[in-house]
């Protein structure tokens, strides 16, 4: 019988290649080296004891897991960077939008434009209140808004005509305190469609809302996020977006509570 010479076991072909110390610091074996491993330990296994088919192919299945996982990781790493690209795209076409946030005090009111105000009513009131604040703090308009059930509410307003949640409110004009019209050329009031003189809006400017509302026979201030107009969108090194409003204001997308139209 022919003897065999330098023919180790199986496990001492994997141990003179695991014993070598790698030229890259890393604890990770990808898919090349396995399949490595595998082959000089079919090359370097006793022809008098082969090794077992059941152990072959369970090595075979070891390295198709290998290999899933790094096309998994690579998928997944496709995909955050496309999240990454969508999320940069959608902050960039906001610039010149308005978005309410929190953390932003002051709207800037605009020529024919408006500005929003975002809060959350926590249980259903009999009487909620909105107070309009110009930029020094004054108030300026103090507008009962009746019953409100619990959940988000929204206000919009032009500086002379306010919508809370996308419904118009008819306003008394009489119980206001801006009495003033909008005129022609020769100083006649302007009447709209059903003879009414049309309201001058308060002139462009920062305007706070404050909203109050009656819960438990208690009268609670809500927590209120204005709208403020996106300058510039800033991309950040990590591929978090930040938006930059008029004002100095920051905020994440995670932040907007509302994208007016």
């Amino acid at each position: 019988m022919t003897e065999v010479t330098n023919v180790g076991t199986a496990q001492q072909a994997l141990d003179q290649y695991t014993d070598r110390e790698p030229e890259t610091k890393s604890n990770e074996l990808g898919k090349n080296e396995f399949m490595e491993l595998l082959v000089a330990q079919m090359n370097n296994q006793n022809p008098l004891e082969p090794q077992d088919n059941t152990e072959f192919i369970a090595q075979l299945a070891q390295f198709s897991t290998v290999e899933g996982i790094e096309n998994l990781n690579g998928t997944v790493g496709n995909m955050e960077t496309e999240l990454r690209s969508s999320q940069a795209l959608q902050a960039s076409s906001m610039v010149g939008r308005s978005v309410v946030v929190p953390n932003n005090e002051y709207g800037f009111l605009q020529n024919g434009d408006l500005i929003a105000g975002y809060a959350e009513v926590p249980a259903t009131t009999m009487n909620m209140r909105l107070q309009i604040q110009g930029a020094s703090g004054e108030t300026l308009e103090s507008i009962d808004l009746g019953r409100h059930e619990k959940g988000p509410v929204s206000i919009r307003w032009d500086g002379a005509n306010l919508e809370v949640d996308g419904e118009l409110v008819a306003l008394d004009r009489t119980q206001l305190n801006r009495q003033e019209f909008m005129k022609d050329s020769e100083g006649n009031i302007l009447l709209d469609s059903e003879g009414k003189p049309i309201p001058s809006p308060y002139p462009p400017g920062e305007y706070k809302f404050n909203i109050s509302a009656s819960i438990d026979g208690r009268n609670e201030q809500l927590d209120t996020a204005m709208s403020g107009k996106v300058d510039s969108v800033t991309i950040g090194t990590n591929h978090s977006v930040t938006l930059n409003l008029a004002g100095g204001t920051k905020a994440s997308l995670n932040d907007v509570k509302q994208v007016m139209d």
